[in-house]
């Protein structure tokens, strides 16, 4: 199995084409530090004649609130999953898949509607419609916040990284409000191999892709605590604006029946596993 990741400089996609490589040769794409020069916000085709069985698209563009970051966001995410399909359909590939976001479940009227979750979604659209008509096969992960030990995953989880600081420091972790809001915390290394797992059985369809647990934000902290051996200081700050939930995100239990693998890391491991890396660097 020959596999072509697009995202080469995407902390997730270099631990998807880790896990692949098993499997066979894995080739990068991207703007920079890549395999294949492959730009998703670039109008023009990919002039490409390696073959690749399998296409990941772990690249995508997080957007903004100012014209220009909605521009981009749509252009990147949107358009240029269209552009990664037709990308999958040149070099042959008979599997594409998207590794969207919870996000692209959001409505207008939740806490975090911007315009990533509107592009995710369409994102998943035009892939549908690509593959449907094109007669390439299409699996679309719908992923939930993801972490990993080596803290390359700090800029888009800071409440995570932040609680482990503080529990590591011995400091009270200060929690805004009195909601005690869930949070689904999906550790890399689980995520790739899920990706892994999908690509080589060949399993198709749209999943949920996150760790069965949902644990509450004190429940996370006290997993901090416990992991760098510190005693538990949760004080919640009911003056502030509460952290708002999340809208639910069940698990894709059946596709983790399908390949045979369900997320393993916990909080409480993945805490553990924080506290090692950190401990080796010091």
């Amino acid at each position: 199995m020959k596999s072509l990741v697009i995202g080469s400089t995407s902390v997730i996609g270099k631990a998807v084409a880790q896990a692949l490589s098993r499997y066979g040769q894995v080739k990068l794409a991207g703007r920079r530090e890549a395999n294949i020069t492959f730009d998703l916000s670039g109008p023009e085709p990919v002039a490409l004649d390696e073959r690749f069985d399998i296409v990941v698209l772990a690249a995508a563009d997080f957007g903004g609130r100012e014209p220009d970051d909605l521009v981009r966001a749509e252009r990147v995410n949107s358009v240029g999953t269209l552009v990664a399909c037709r990308l999958a359909e040149q070099c042959g590939a008979r599997h594409f898949i998207l590794l969207s976001s919870r996000s692209a479940c959001d409505q207008a009227t939740d806490p975090y509607f911007g315009i990533y979750s509107l592009s995710k979604r369409h994102a998943e659209e035009v892939a549908s419609l690509y593959c449907q008509e094109r007669g390439m096969a299409l699996s679309v992960l719908r992923i939930s916040q993801v972490y990993d030990d080596g803290e390359q995953c700090r800029p888009h989880q800071p409440l995570l990284y932040a609680i482990a600081d503080k529990a590591q420091a011995g400091r009270t972790v200060e929690l805004y409000g009195s909601n005690d809001a869930r949070r689904n915390y999906l550790h890399l290394s689980d995520l790739a191999e899920v990706c892994a797992r999908l690509a080589e059985q060949g399993v198709t369809g749209l999943y949920n892709c996150g760790h069965p647990e949902s644990p509450r934000l004190s429940e996370i902290a006290q997993a901090a605590f416990e992991a760098f051996g510190k005693p538990l200081d949760v004080r919640f700050l009911p003056e502030k604006n509460d952290i708002p939930d999340l809208p639910p995100f069940d698990c894709g239990h059946e596709l983790y029946e399908r390949i045979g693998f369900v997320p393993r890391i916990d909080v409480r491991r993945g805490f553990g596993l924080m506290r090692a890396h950190r401990e080796r660097l010091s």
